[in-house]
């Protein structure tokens, strides 16, 4: 009884509408629509389809909540006002092609998980908002860019958010990122891409208590082949050879990177004895050796610190910090390179600032001093880690 009392209401208003001209076909017979970067093309087929001479209606005396359950009944082509044209649109047509065109775009919102089994996050998703098209709303932009002539039209999507927060997955202060930290490893060898992605796994889902220091060596543990590293190179009291495990500096690196940017005291960190391409800019690195070389850091933040490392792609290495934002603003000045010798030597510096919610701002600089690579001869004697360096100090060069 409503839709009958609905259409009988639709008819006598378009009695009552003044008629106005019809529109222009779009220009060479092709029309498309964009959303996000993307292009999705109309067959000449489906848009001459839509030109259909139809009972024509004033689109600017009501709202597009109106017209929306109108188009549901009627399913009728519609004409705009002030149109100077040839053919008239079928809006109910475009409308369709739309709802089924949206079925490509739409995501829905993703909901956080976070899973935590013997004091390890074992699951982590982020909430992610979803999209969704409007259909009627780029029905109506598409039949006026049709209108007018033009060869395409905008898509109108919405955003839809997640119904949870990362916050209500736990009682951690586990609420949101805190720092990143990134690094690049292309041109790597097979062992040292399988010895990074075995190292990713030592520190995924560790999760660091407010007040508590961590320590890369103590979490990494044991550098041998039954945990699954391969020999590649590291410098060895003044030799660059190969040695289980080398290229976790990249993973130590990236860490070190998260943890500058998240704003915490580094109470422990060294360089590479030289330069190494696979941490440019030169400054940012930290070295690591189970013995002797350790990357440290304390969690002075009000909450917990999820530690979450991936690869971003085949060669971008990316360790992100969860935790509890406390208003702290971290600045991270560019690294400054001095003192280059021909040689291939350097000295390079890094400083951050670090200004608390009261204003006050605390500024700390890493100084990095690197050797002449020809200093480093390389042998291909293999050399098995035991954790303890024979004497000296042991250092991946990767």
């Amino acid at each position: 009884m409503k839709n009958l009392i609905f259409i009988i209401f639709v008819f006598v208003f378009l009695a009552f509408t003044p008629a106005k001209a019809v529109f222009a076909s779009a220009p060479n017979g092709s029309f498309s629509f964009t959303y996000n970067g993307q292009t999705f093309n109309v067959s000449a087929d489906t848009l001459a389809s839509w030109q259909t001479p139809q009972t024509k209606l004033n689109l600017n005396s009501g709202s597009t909540n109106f017209w929306e359950p109108l188009l549901n009944i009627l399913g009728r082509g519609l004409t705009a006002q002030n149109s100077t044209a040839s053919n008239s649109y079928n809006l109910g047509s475009i409308y369709n092609y739309i709802q089924n065109l949206s079925s490509q775009i739409d995501v829905s919102a993703q909901e956080p998980v976070l899973v935590i089994q013997n004091n390890r996050v074992t699951q982590f998703t982020l909430p992610q908002a979803g999209t969704q098209v409007s259909v009627f709303q780029s029905s109506l932009a598409a039949f006026q860019a049709l209108e007018t002539g033009k060869n395409s039209s905008e898509l109108v999507a919405n955003q839809i958010p997640p119904q949870t927060s990362l916050s209500q997955t736990n009682s951690l202060g586990i609420n949101q990122l805190i720092g990143e930290g990134v690094s690049n490893f292309a041109g790597s060898p097979n062992n040292r891409r399988h010895n990074i992605a075995a190292g990713i796994e030592k520190f995924k889902g560790l999760l660091i208590a407010p007040g508590a220091t961590f320590s890369f060596d103590n979490n990494l543990g044991p550098v041998t082949a039954d945990a699954g590293f391969l020999p590649e190179l590291v410098i060895d009291n003044g030799t660059t050879l190969p040695e289980l495990g080398g290229g976790l500096c990249q993973v130590s690196t990236t860490t070190f990177r998260a943890a500058m940017a998240a704003g915490l005291p580094i109470t422990d960190r060294r360089n590479h004895a030289y330069p190494v391409s696979y941490y440019s800019p030169q400054g940012t690195d930290a070295t690591i050796y189970p013995g002797s070389a350790d990357l440290k850091f304390i969690n002075n933040t009000p909450g917990t610190i999820l530690i979450w490392p991936y690869e971003k792609d085949k060669n971008t290495l990316v360790f992100d910090f969860y935790g509890t934002d406390d208003g702290r603003k971290v600045t991270l000045e560019k690294p400054v390179v001095y003192d280059r010798k021909t040689d291939g030597s350097m000295k390079a510096i890094w400083t951050r600032l670090i200004t608390s919610t009261g204003g006050q701002t605390a500024t700390s600089t890493f100084y990095s001093n690197y050797q002449s690579p020809a200093l480093f001869h390389k042998t291909e004697t293999f050399v098995s880690a035991t954790g303890t360096p024979i004497s000296g100090l042991k250092m991946p060069t990767d």
